[in-house]
């Protein structure tokens, strides 16, 4: 899904989870669950990082935090949808926990989740590969951990990082190799483009300040330390 940086909204904390905090269904939750979560039914998988829960009677939209997989028609989409679907079941129990501003611009709550055995969901599909790191500021809890376990799927080669499609199976979809200009700085590990737009059509992005050598590779037009959003 596309990445994009969220305005915390005024609201207290119960105000935060007031849609969460009423009528809650009789689960048995798991052990170890951050402080903070409540329960849901999962009702519906929209795709890798958005799904649908009830909640005493009310459906609510929510997007996964700090976490983004590939949208439609993006080779590994249907790959990640499956994964979040195996993860977190229709029907059954999701643990949401909530961050510091409680919904993106398009009115969905934004959430990490832990299933029925206490998986931190956003975080596995980061760690094998089913998405990115993506940073929705000001909510940032889990973004250390995130970006660490994206090293690791990177490392690993894992699915989006594999070079490879998921639609069909085994032929590999070679990485671009853009002519290097004398300008490239000497770090970075992914293929420097002339635009984000470009970058974002390779599988490329986006990139944080202080932390991805490529940030300084394109403009930070917004200046919220984020280029080539997606």
């Amino acid at each position: 899904m596309r990445v994009r940086s969220c305005t915390a909204t005024t609201l207290t904390a119960a105000a935060v989870l007031a849609p969460l905090a009423i009528a809650a269904p009789a689960y048995a939750a798991p052990p170890g669950l951050p402080k903070g979560t409540v329960s849901a039914k999962v009702v519906k998988i929209v795709d890798g990082d958005t799904i649908d829960v009830m909640r005493g009677g009310k459906k609510l939209r929510v997007r996964l935090l700090e976490v983004d997989t590939p949208e439609r028609g993006q080779c590994w989409f249907k790959t990640a949808t499956a994964r979040t679907a195996a993860l977190l079941p229709v029907g059954k129990a999701v643990y949401p926990l909530a961050d510091k501003a409680p919904k993106d611009r398009y009115g969905r709550w934004l959430y990490y989740a832990f299933n029925a055995k206490g998986v931190h969901v956003n975080r596995n599909l980061i760690r094998y590969g089913y998405g990115k790191a993506a940073l929705y500021k000001p909510n940032d809890k889990y973004i250390k951990v995130m970006l660490a376990e994206q090293a690791k799927a990177k490392k690993e080669r894992l699915r989006i990082w594999s070079g490879k499609c998921d639609g069909g199976g085994s032929n590999p979809t070679p990485t671009p190799k853009p002519t290097p200009t004398e300008s490239d700085p000497p770090s970075g590990n992914d293929p420097r483009y002339g635009t984000c737009a470009e970058a974002n059509r390779n599988g490329y992005g986006p990139y944080r300040k202080g932390v991805d050598p490529e940030y300084s590779w394109y403009q930070d037009r917004d200046g919220d330390g984020v280029v080539c959003e997606r």
